[in-house]
């Protein structure tokens, strides 16, 4: 048994906020062991939310859910909104690149530590409360409610939400939405969610509400099947896209298409004008997405990390950057497609070298080269060290290379933060 943190005695600063967070069971770092329906409870959730008075109802609200593109459309979604200039716009999105305040944003700027530690002390005493019990909140539940204390205090008149895991019963989905947008969906945390397409999503699709319009955009026949039926059973009104056409836009990479699609339709069911959805899409800022951090070598991140983004993201770079000889650098959870994700990124690469990042998930860096190599063409070397697997990577590049960092979020965070930091 590990010994579990107190919690602060009252909340004023940043650590104090922290010391809360870590007091909490995070199924980030580490993934239930239990069924999903016994590890996440909605019923908690709304308890908690009761609490702090039901901040979540309210604003004009838009909830993103799917296995990758999710947090890109939400991003999109709330540039339009920005755009439409109604409000203040709140945007909840995870995993964060380098600091946990950039998950809650408003009006695309990061929430302030005073902000934060001030939503966390209205929590404090339902936790301290319940502290012990089956009915504390986890981690992304009381980060959620936060979240929304945030949101209330700021004004805000438009939210969007990027769920965490899953859908049916992740924390977000204690929302009341005017839009709810299913972006691609994969095999994907198969132990929690189910071993087909189709259970993952229904389990996504658990979003949806009665009434309420659902954009699913792009979805391959069998999950869309899925989602379709829950619409129908809801009333909820169904915009698969069709042959919509979207103007030429600057964005990250052609499989980014769908995403931009998926967003301006939710824009357009939450009454925001064509020409100003495009607008706001058209600005959107997407960091950690094909995000150039460094020259000589050029230095790309992106967080692909299912097999179909980690295919978009190698044929962006190639089409972006072509000629220029590649060197992967490539960390991944344990819970991936090892292979199948790192077969695309690795397509037509130089080498291929295996890091880890501060994850208990993470899969060791010596014990992903062994999956891969006899899988791969390129040769592939094991470096735990990412500062170190960083710098070989770029060796191996040359200064007319380009080194691809990409298969987590965490890893993209880790290697943005220490190009900034170096100038």
């Amino acid at each position: 048994m590990h010994d579990t943190p107190p919690l602060p005695r009252q909340i004023r600063t940043r650590a104090d906020v922290d010391a809360l967070l870590a007091a909490t069971t995070n199924y980030e770092e580490r993934l239930p062991r239990d069924p999903l329906r016994q590890a996440l409870d909605l019923g908690r959730v709304q308890a908690l939310f009761a609490a702090v008075g039901h901040p979540q109802v309210g604003p004009r609200t838009a909830h993103v859910a799917g296995s990758k593109g999710k947090g890109t459309v939400a991003r999109m979604i709330a540039a339009g909104l920005r755009q439409d200039r109604r409000g203040p716009v709140g945007l909840y999105t995870s995993p964060h690149l380098e600091d946990l305040s950039e998950r809650i944003a408003i009006d695309g700027v990061p929430v302030g530590s005073a902000a934060l530690a001030r939503a966390a002390a209205k929590v404090l005493p339902h936790v301290a409360a319940l502290r012990g019990t089956p009915e504390a909140p986890t981690f992304f539940e009381l980060f959620t409610a936060i979240a929304w204390l945030v949101f209330q205090e700021a004004g805000c008149s438009d939210v969007v939400l990027e769920t965490g895991l899953g859908g049916r019963l992740d924390a977000t989905n204690v929302c009341v939405p005017a839009v709810t947008v299913i972006t691609t969906i994969e095999l994907e945390h198969t132990r929690l969610l189910g071993d087909s397409v189709e259970a993952i999503a229904a389990e996504k699709a658990g979003i949806l509400k009665p009434g309420v319009p659902v954009i699913a955009v792009g979805l391959d026949p069998a999950p869309l099947a899925v989602v379709r039926a829950r619409a129908v059973e809801l009333g909820a009104p169904l915009d698969e896209g069709g042959t919509l056409d979207i103007p030429v836009l600057p964005l990250p990479g052609p499989h980014h298409v769908g995403n931009a699609r998926a967003a301006y339709l939710a824009l357009r069911a939450l009454d925001v004008g064509a020409a100003t959805a495009w607008e706001g899409i058209a600005r959107v800022e997407l960091p950690g997405i094909l995000e150039q951090v460094a020259l000589k070598p050029r230095v790309i991140i992106d967080g692909a990390h299912t097999v179909r983004s980690a295919r978009g993201t190698r044929d962006a770079v190639a089409a972006r950057w072509p000629g220029e000889p590649v060197v992967l650098l490539v960390a991944l959870l344990e819970e991936k497609d090892v292979v199948g994700v790192v077969s695309e990124l690795a397509r037509n690469v130089e080498h291929v070298v295996t890091t880890e990042v501060d994850s208990p998930r993470c899969l060791r860096a010596v014990e992903l080269a062994d999956q891969l190599r006899g899988n791969l063409e390129a040769p592939v070397t094991a470096e735990p060290n990412v500062q170190d697997a960083l710098g070989l990577a770029a060796t191996l590049a040359g200064a007319a290379g380009l080194v691809l960092c990409a298969g987590s979020m965490y890893l993209a965070g880790d290697v943005r933060s220490r190009l900034r930091l170096k100038g």
